[in-house]
C-alpha cells in the first residue's frame, strides 16, 4: 500500500484537509517526508494548472490517488437538489473532475455532492431516486472514459443516508459498475462502524480508496484507532490502494504530516503491505 497525504490550494468553510498551498509546494513537502503521493481537493479543475502540476509530480516520483470534490457544496451543487438544473450542473462539476483526474491518473469522487434527503418519507424516497439518477448518470460517464469512480459513506452527522459502509456498498452493488468502487473512512466509519475491521472485510473487493484517519480526525497515532486492525483487514481484501491522511492539520499542518508518515509506514512495512 502507498500512502498519500491531502492538499487543497482553496480555504473552505471546512474540510479536513491536511494541507492548505499551493499544490507544488504540497508535492514537495510530500516528497521531503516519504510520502508517495497527495490527494487533492479542488472547487474546480481550474483551481490548479495541471500540466505543471502533473509535471512536478512525475519529477518527483508521486502519484495524485484522488480529487476531492466537496467544495461543491459550498456553491449549493448537490444531486439531491429538487431543481433540475442544480442537479444538472453537480452532474457537470464530478464529470470536469473526473477528467482532470484522468488526466493526473485520480478518481474522482462522490462524497458531500450527493446532499441531503430530508425527514419527510416520501421526499426522502423522491430525493434518493434523484441521486441515483445523478450517480448512474456519473457512472456511465466513467464507464466511457475508463475511469474509476468513488462513492463515500459519511456519518450521520454530515449527511443522512449512505453513512455506513454496507449502505453505500449496497447501492454499489445495485448499480453494478465495475467504475464505481468505495470510498471508505476510518473517522466516518468510527461513529457508524460496530467493528471497523469486519466492514473493511464485509465491502472487499469493491474499496477503491481509503482514507486513514484516527477516530478525533486527526493524523494516524493521534487518537486510538486500532490501525495494525485496520491494515490487516484491508490486506485480507487484497486492497493495494493509498492510505490517505484526510485529517485537520494538528498541532501544525507539518507537525501532522510528519506524525502520520512516522507512525503509518512502519505498521505498512511489518505488515508487508
Amino acid at each position: 500500500m502507498k500512502i498519500s497525504l491531502t492538499a487543497s490550494p482553496i480555504q473552505a468553510r471546512f474540510a479536513p484537509i491536511l494541507l492548505r498551498c499551493p499544490p507544488e509546494e504540497a508535492l514537495a513537502l510530500a516528497a521531503e517526508l516519504g510520502y508517495d503521493g497527495v490527494e487533492l481537493h479542488l472547487r474546480r479543475p481550474t483551481d490548479i494548472d495541471r500540466v505543471v502540476v502533473k509535471r512536478r509530480a512525475s519529477d518527483l516520483g508521486l502519484g495524485i490517488p484522488m480529487i476531492g470534490t466537496g467544495m461543491a457544496v459550498e456553491e449549493g451543487l448537490t444531486f439531491a437538489d429538487p431543481d433540475p438544473e442544480v442537479r444538472r450542473r453537480a452532474v457537470v462539476r464530478i464529470r470536469d473532475q473526473m477528467d482532470l483526474g484522468l488526466y493526473l491518473g485520480a478518481m474522482a469522487v462522490i462524497g458531500g455532492i450527493k446532499g441531503r434527503l430530508g425527514a419527510d418519507p416520501e421526499g426522502r424516497v423522491a430525493r434518493l431516486a434523484l441521486v441515483r439518477a445523478c450517480c448512474e448518470e456519473c457512472v456511465r460517464a466513467a464507464e466511457a472514459a475508463n475511469a474509476v469512480l468513488l462513492i463515500e459513506a459519511i456519518n450521520r452527522y454530515e449527511t443522512d443516508f449512505l453513512n455506513t459502509v454496507a449502505e453505500t456498498a449496497a447501492l454499489v452493488r445495485e448499480i453494478g459498475s465495475p467504475h464505481l468502487k468505495l470510498l471508505v473512512d476510518t473517522f466516518h466509519m468510527n461513529i457508524e462502524e460496530a467493528d471497523i475491521a469486519a466492514s473493511l472485510r464485509q465491502a472487499g473487493a469493491l474499496i477503491g480508496h481509503v482514507h486513514l484517519v484516527d477516530t478525533n480526525r486527526e493524523a494516524p497515532g493521534h487518537g486510538h484507532l486500532d490501525m495494525p486492525a485496520v491494515l490487516l483487514a484491508l490486506r485480507d481484501v487484497h486492497y493495494h490502494g493509498y492510505l490517505s491522511l484526510e485529517c485537520l492539520p494538528l498541532p501544525d499542518p507539518r507537525r501532522a504530516a510528519e506524525d502520520g508518515i512516522r507512525t503509518l509506514r512502519p505498521l505498512v512495512q511489518a505488515l508487508a503491505l
